[in-house]
């Protein structure tokens, strides 16, 4: 279902900003699929680093738990990779890693009843801004391999709707179990930064929400449901 329907474009400001535009009359699984954007969407308002080479799409889907959409999202792109022998990592709550780099990002966005999935793949990018080089880079930069972009979007459409199935029949233990398995954050003591304070503490587990369950250094255990999250060395 997830990719049934594609709005293909060669370069877009953003295939989020794009699903929003036909939002009224797509069907759900309907995906803005992009060659590049110019003013890509990351979070808290920042600019995703969008050039040929990467993988930009939006997925307009419907669903009662919005807030296990970024989980989905997360274990769907790396058991695509995983395809590949690529073994990645999930990083609460939105970012895939490969040796430490992030490599891809997941971005919601909640408009009435529908909810928009925006993902940011770096397959075969070859180069970065000198601000993005210590925290970003690419499948190819990473493994050497270059992988084709429509055989990983296929693959990727098909791994989404299988969780987004699971999501949907309130399967949740096993998307859980899922995340469990390519998580890097249990046991790692993190900052979760938020507007108006910060929270430090060990990551224990997650929840059916998909909140971070931390225990803080006093021993009381805390929910982060949103915020950035900053592991600690």
């Amino acid at each position: 279902m997830i990719g049934e329907q594609v709005y293909r474009l060669e370069e877009i400001e953003s295939t989020n900003e794009y699903a929003k535009s036909i939002l009224s009359d797509a069907v759900n699984g309907t995906v803005v699929y992009a060659e590049s954007q110019s003013a890509g969407k990351g979070r808290f308002g920042k600019v995703w680093y969008s050039p040929r080479g990467g993988l930009y799409i939006s997925v307009i889907l419907k669903t009662k738990k919005p807030e296990l959409i970024p989980i989905m999202a997360g274990i769907g792109i790396c058991e695509t990779l995983n395809r590949y022998d690529i073994l990645t990592g999930i990083k609460w709550p939105n970012d895939i890693m490969l040796n430490n780099k992030k490599i891809a990002g997941v971005l919601t966005e909640i408009i009435d009843d529908k909810i928009i999935l925006g993902i940011g793949l770096n397959l075969n990018i070859v180069d970065f801004p000198e601000e993005l080089k210590e925290q970003a880079s690419s499948v190819l930069l990473e493994t050497k391999k270059h992988l084709d972009q429509i055989t990983v979007f296929q693959g990727l459409c098909s791994e989404l709707n299988r969780f987004y199935n699971l999501l949907e029949s309130a399967r949740i233990t096993e998307l859980l179990l899922m995340w469990y398995h390519y998580t890097i954050m249990l046991g790692k003591n993190v900052v979760i930064e938020l507007p108006d304070k910060s929270m430090q503490g060990r990551v224990i587990d997650i929840d059916q929400d998909g909140a971070l369950i931390l225990m803080l250094p006093g021993g009381k255990i805390e929910r982060a449901v949103a915020g950035n999250c900053r592991i600690i060395k």
